[in-house]
């Protein structure tokens, strides 16, 4: 008999930037509930059905903060847009 390796399914990403009510900040879900973190005033508010209409995910905080760190390692911003290539169709 053989013991068979575990595998372990890639995880999601579990924080999100997003606005809530048109205040910028992060959603979790540390538990069973989903959490905003608003950044401004560090509040936390636990997000129910009433709130998804107003709930905007922006998009997941891992990858962003990869392209924020590569983009000022070369330079910031303008540097990066600045170097496009910029052909003529």
């Amino acid at each position: 008999m053989q013991t068979v390796p575990e595998t372990t399914a890639p995880r999601k990403p579990q924080a999100f930037y997003a606005t809530l009510h048109g205040l910028a900040g992060v959603i979790t879900r540390p538990a069973d509930a989903v959490l905003f973190l608003e950044a401004e005033s560090g509040a936390v508010v636990t997000l129910t059905a009433a709130d998804v209409p107003h709930l905007v995910v922006l998009g997941e905080v891992p990858a962003s903060m990869a392209q924020y760190v590569e983009d000022m390692a070369r330079g910031g911003y303008a540097a990066v847009a600045c170097r496009r290539l910029q052909e003529v169709a």
